[in-house]
């Protein structure tokens, strides 16, 4: 299968390690084509097929910015879209209109989708292998309990107050940046979200071999990871009471080491990209079966929804430096097409 992949190039490399020929596009220098502006789909395809790439499917994974897809309802092509960060962008509800099938990250958003008729499924998030080191190759465990996410996001801004709050009684080491070199050293690894969502950083500190003090929450979690493969979870942004579950799990060491050694198994045998890749390949498989690229009525249908997605997207940028992009998707969602002169620089 000839997959085209849009935005984030997440499970890229577990679908060629299948057999897949995968192009990218998106923001990345090191894709295929890299773009900072969004792509009517004909212009796409033009662009692709150039260079000498025909693909069979298109793959919209989520990166957290803009849309680079202007009328994905008009692909030629079965497509698939995959909403990873819903909880920050409604947006994507009325979007996903334009695609074959939508994959929702979070569990608890899938209603969202399909109590509009959309065909959308559970997705879980999950870890890059190639982001973690293999079993038995970690560091020596030196470090008691370790944070590693971005502190003062205006998405979370009780982050850095439960950080801090949780360290006056807990040993805490808090970075910002790359999360390997800190997890393969951390005996416990301290995740707060932003949303109570299950995030990537659930199965990258258990895939590193740290065992995990996450926020009690919904979104699948114990479906996801049992009890046994994780230690208790605490009350949302209560510091004390995670502080105590972490003190209680340093003071034995071997339950500590158990439960982590539990959770590395139950991620790298259940939830790495090739385990996603697989189940990506199915869905897609199950739309050649099931649904062939949408049909002009239903392009003709989804069309309003999509437009209402670049409204609902326009009224949110409203600093300064987004001014130009918030004209541009003003003007799609009015049904306008905007000239090449006219789009954000």
């Amino acid at each position: 299968m000839r997959i085209l992949n849009i935005g984030a190039p997440l499970l890229v490399q577990a679908l060629q390690r299948f057999g897949q020929d995968v192009f990218t596009v998106g923001t990345d220098q090191k894709l295929s084509l890299t773009t900072d502006h969004p792509f009517y789909v004909a212009r796409l395809l033009a662009k692709v097929q150039s260079l000498g790439f025909q693909p069979d499917v298109l793959f919209y994974c989520d990166q957290g910015n803009l849309p680079l897809l202007l009328d994905p309802e008009n692909l030629p092509i079965p497509s698939i879209w995959y909403s990873i960060d819903t909880y920050c962008n409604p947006w994507h509800i009325p979007y996903a209109h334009g695609f074959d099938a939508t994959l929702v990250a979070q569990k608890d958003f899938v209603p969202l989708f399909t109590q509009e008729g959309l065909r959308a499924f559970w997705f879980p998030l999950f870890c890059q292998t190639s982001l973690v080191p293999a079993p038995g190759q970690g560091l020596e465990r030196d470090v008691p309990v370790a944070f590693v996410g971005n502190i003062g996001h205006k998405n979370n801004p009780q982050r850095g107050p439960f950080l801090q709050a949780f360290r006056a009684l807990a040993p805490l080491v808090i970075h910002c940046g790359a999360f390997v070199p800190l997890f393969s050293r951390a005996k416990i690894v301290l995740n707060q979200t932003a949303f109570s969502e299950v995030n990537f950083r659930c199965f990258e500190a258990m895939a590193c071999g740290a065992a995990l003090l996450m926020e009690r929450c919904g979104n699948g979690l114990l479906e996801l990871i049992g009890h046994d493969e994780m230690l208790p979870t605490y009350t949302r942004n209560d510091a004390r009471q995670a502080a105590a579950i972490a003190n209680q799990a340093l003071s034995d060491p071997a339950r500590l080491a158990d439960i982590a050694k539990a959770g590395q198994n139950a991620v790298l045998s259940r939830h790495t990209d090739r385990h996603r890749a697989q189940s990506l390949i199915k869905h897609f498989q199950n739309l050649d079966h099931d649904t062939r690229p949408m049909p002009s009525e239903r392009r003709k249908a989804a069309s309003p929804f999509v437009r209402a997605a670049f409204g609902i997207l326009s009224s949110e940028l409203t600093c300064a430096e987004m001014r130009s992009y918030q004209h541009f998707f003003a003007e799609i969602a009015q049904g306008h097409r905007p000239k090449k002169s006219e789009q954000p620089s």
